[in-house]
């Protein structure tokens, strides 16, 4: 079995997604540094690719992925792998994440 490159923290945050021009929302289930599982209504089934914002923080703008290539789908749930950030939203999720791990470890 292949061991992920980054631990998983189990969330439930909220973020939107369009393959198109045409927004769907949907909940963060697990995150990583890598990636995410979500779930969602209207499922994207691989190979696609979507754009994502990420509510991470209640009070600051969504984290804004460029690129995310659905790896994985099932009836409500898909697999995504973040491809491509800008330094600056990659910063803020790279901050989240070290929270996470932060506080994962008390």
């Amino acid at each position: 079995m292949e061991s992920r490159k980054s631990p998983r923290f189990a969330v439930q945050l909220p973020l939107w997604f369009s393959e198109t021009e045409r927004a769907e929302g949907g909940t963060i289930l697990n995150i990583s540094r890598e990636g995410c599982m979500v779930t969602v209504e209207q499922v994207a089934t691989p190979p696609a690719y979507v754009h994502l914002d990420m509510q991470l923080w209640e009070e600051q703008e969504p984290v804004h992925v460029e690129l995310a290539a659905v790896r994985w789908s099932s009836d409500t749930r898909v697999g995504l792998e973040f491809i491509k950030l800008t330094p600056e939203q990659r910063d803020r999720l790279s901050s989240f994440m070290g929270m996470l791990e932060r506080s994962s470890s008390l």
